[in-house]
């Protein structure tokens, strides 16, 4: 259950050189590199910075309301500063640039919840759960693909 299909609309990210992830982001571009920002849902954007915070890298973020504020130190970059980022009319998040983002597949070393939750992401749009994915990992590909089509805009299963 390694091999991520062929993506649609979302994508799934993490930043470069990590094992995070996967975020599933909607990039903002149909020709994206490393520094470019992508949308992300709420959720996602509490999980990048979770997981930001168990780097100790000398980048933080915290939330101010609906706005997601980054913080850095100057050991992270030459001037410490801040940015904040707003949500869209929708709630999505434009999160980049702070970091550079690789595309989240199998040299991320993923573990089979992850690769779950992926899979589920990027085959939102079929109709039922393919029988390759384990039973066990049933829930994974379920919040996996929820979130896909919150990122999306379309509506989800209850």
């Amino acid at each position: 259950m390694n091999a991520i299909p062929a993506a649609s609309a979302v994508q799934l990210f993490t930043p470069d050189c990590t094992s995070y992830g996967p975020y599933v982001g909607l990039p903002l571009a149909s020709f994206w590199t490393p520094g470019c920002r992508h949308l992300f849902t709420r959720k996602t954007a509490q999980q990048i910075v979770d997981d930001l915070h168990n780097d100790e890298c000398g980048l933080t973020a915290e939330w101010h309301g609906d706005v997601l504020r980054f913080t850095w130190a100057t050991e992270y970059r030459d001037d410490a500063g801040t940015e904040d980022v707003t949500p869209d009319a929708h709630g999505r998040y434009a999160i980049g640039g702070l970091w550079p983002w690789d595309e989240w597949g199998d040299h991320s070393f993923p573990s089979a919840e992850q690769c779950a939750y992926g899979v589920g992401a990027v085959e939102c749009w079929l109709p039922a759960m393919p029988e390759s994915v384990p039973v066990a990992m049933s829930g994974a590909y379920a919040r996996g693909r929820a979130e896909a089509l919150r990122l999306m805009l379309r509506p989800t299963e209850s």
